[in-house]
């Protein structure tokens, strides 16, 4: 494809139609990696059965990955700033697609289950860590080839790739594995490794042709520039880090992202409980969660452009947390299976919707614009990150237990509400519009 045609010009600013590619090949290493990390929370039970280990071992694969946001996330976005979106992106996808390789070959040279289990441990770190370097473009790619009037809508479109590779890694898993569901019970440890071994390597080809594909047809900038971007700034992760906390804006987002992770956090690993209690089964709570899930990325790939249309920024982010606390008090207290997944959609669909927005808004903030705005998300994404851990720990000092032994998360959701009400003041009060409205 010619990346220099034109589609779009105004003044002496042009927008290519090759933006779109670079856009998908983005959002395909996004979702590779985001498969890669949840290759073994959807069969969690048999991967305990098969290594042999017990179940909060097995919980840590999955969770490791998220956890290195907290470590390197700011690192991950200030390099994107220093050498570009596609250098830091393309470093994260090499990492993955190392650590998918050495995944897929461990179960056929060691027989123990525990230095299985270790190695894939190891890699699960690692692989997170090279997500964080992908992750953290999701605003950085659109600034460089969007027009500014269309760089929310880019950056949503980026934000449901995200969420999409972890709808799909669930649906991936279950599929490729075809593991019985009794299997664990009845012992057949080679149905299940068999079943493992072909979600490690079909995810490690997948990773791995989706980074060739990056770095075939990934471009860093368009032939001209598509929007204004301001003079390039170079900063150091701490005094990064100094800059932007001594914005009360961005204070008041990185509170906002640290509750509105915990929400969705909370929300996700306690929906089986949630729905479970009210007498539905496992299966339909499966169906909540994914309801939930593909509603946020209908919003992530809507809600941008809306915003984009109106000028304004601020009002999404009130939504995202004022529409999730009706929706939040349905699933806990209203045992009906319609107005579940009706408000598992409309929760995700406002609730996940709020990153894009808020990415955006570090964009186009005076004290960090897009140049700065790798580093931004990065440090945004490990402040949320932490909640991600915190909230759903502090639910469990709200669960109660019936008489009849079955766990009740009814007084959970109440704090998840009151901490949802708490980021609508904090938006209401210290965020500031930053949109196209603000600025005529």
């Amino acid at each position: 494809m010619d990346e220099g045609k034109v589609v779009e010009e105004a003044g002496e600013y042009r927008q290519y139609a090759y933006r779109w590619v670079v856009l998908l090949v983005y959002g395909i290493i996004l979702v590779a990696q985001a498969v890669l990390w949840l290759s073994f929370a959807p069969i969690e039970s048999d991967v305990q059965a098969a290594l042999g280990m017990g179940s909060t071992a097995i919980r840590a694969l999955a969770l490791v990955g998220p956890l290195m946001f907290v470590f390197i996330g700011s690192y991950a976005g200030d390099l994107a700033d220093r050498r570009g979106f596609k250098f830091a992106a393309g470093v994260g996808a090499v990492i993955c697609s190392v650590m998918g390789i050495i995944r897929a070959v461990v179960p056929h040279v060691v027989d123990s289950g525990t230095v299985q289990y270790w190695i894939f441990l190891v890699c699960q770190a690692v692989t997170g860590a090279g997500g964080v370097f992908i992750v953290t473009n999701m605003s950085k790619m659109p600034i460089k080839w969007f027009r500014e009037e269309d760089r929310a809508l880019g950056i949503g479109l980026a934000t449901m790739f995200f969420y999409l590779g972890t709808a799909a890694g669930y649906l991936l898993v279950t599929t490729i594995a075809g593991i019985p569901e009794d299997a664990a019970e009845v012992g057949n440890l080679a149905v299940i490794q068999n079943g493992l071994n072909r979600v490690l390597t079909t995810f490690a080809v997948i990773m791995a042709a989706s980074t060739l594909l990056f770095f075939l047809l990934a471009r860093e900038d368009p032939p001209t520039p598509s929007g204004p971007l301001p003079e390039e700034v170079k900063l150091g992760v701490m005094e990064s880090l100094r800059r932007f906390m001594a914005s009360s804006v961005f204070r008041a987002l990185a509170l906002v992202s640290l509750v509105g992770y915990g929400i969705y956090m909370g929300l996700a690993v306690t929906m089986e409980k949630i729905i479970t209690f009210h007498g539905f089964s496992t299966k339909f709570a499966a169906s909540v969660a994914t309801a939930m899930i593909l509603g946020g990325i209908v919003g992530a790939a809507t809600l941008p452009g809306v915003s984009e249309r109106i000028g304004l920024r601020k009002p999404f982010l009130v939504l995202a947390g004022l529409v999730p606390i009706p929706m939040m008090f349905l699933m806990g207290f209203v045992g009906s299976k319609p107005v579940d997944l009706i408000a598992g959609a409309l929760l995700g669909f406002f609730l996940l919707a709020a990153l894009p927005v808020t990415f955006t808004i570090t964009g186009e903030m005076e004290e960090i614009g897009p140049r700065l705005s790798g580093s931004a998300v990065g440090t945004l994404m490990a402040i949320g990150s932490i909640g991600s851990f915190a909230i759903p720990f502090l639910m469990e000092v709200f669960k109660r237990e019936t008489a009849e032994g079955v766990l009740d998360y009814r007084w959970a959701l109440v704090f998840l509400v009151a901490l949802g009400a708490l980021a609508i003041g904090v938006v209401v009060v210290w965020v500031k519009e930053t949109g196209p409205r603000a600025r005529r």
